[in-house]
């Protein structure tokens, strides 16, 4: 990872909880997405849910191409090492139903190469069959 991506993360890290919420739903499209990247990989790690903007926000965002999100240039918050893709599978794939209106998204997952440490993050762009 090189020193512009270690710098980023390290400031990300020190944002608030709000900063990083406003950061991954209302702001979203004022930033890169290796940096919503990070961000989103901060709240997994401190435990907070964080839900889309709005649709319309989502859909001006989708509009600018950005690539979905993949562990490529992802890095442990824990230790530092490259993150890798991979499925969480009970008798079907993982997936999150909201309580607020009971929406069902994919959950995807992202593990550490070195420390195991993992990054569960909802799938927004693949809708679940029923």
């Amino acid at each position: 990872m090189n020193e512009e991506a270690i710098e980023l993360q390290k400031k990300i890290t020190q944002l608030s909880d709000e900063q990083l919420l406003e950061m991954v739903t209302v702001e979203s499209g004022d930033y890169r997405q290796e940096a919503l990247d990070y961000a989103k990989a901060e709240l997994t790690s401190r435990g907070i849910d964080f839900a889309p903007a709005s649709d319309e926000k989502r859909e001006s965002s989708e509009e600018s191409a950005v690539p979905p999100l993949d562990a490529r240039g992802l890095v442990c918050l824990g230790c530092g090492g490259q993150m890798r893709p991979g499925a969480l599978v009970a008798e079907k794939e993982l997936t999150i139903v909201f309580t607020d209106n009971h929406e069902e998204r994919f959950v995807r997952v992202n593990a550490c190469s070195q420390c195991g440490q993992l990054s569960l993050v909802a799938d927004y762009e693949t809708d679940v069959q029923p």
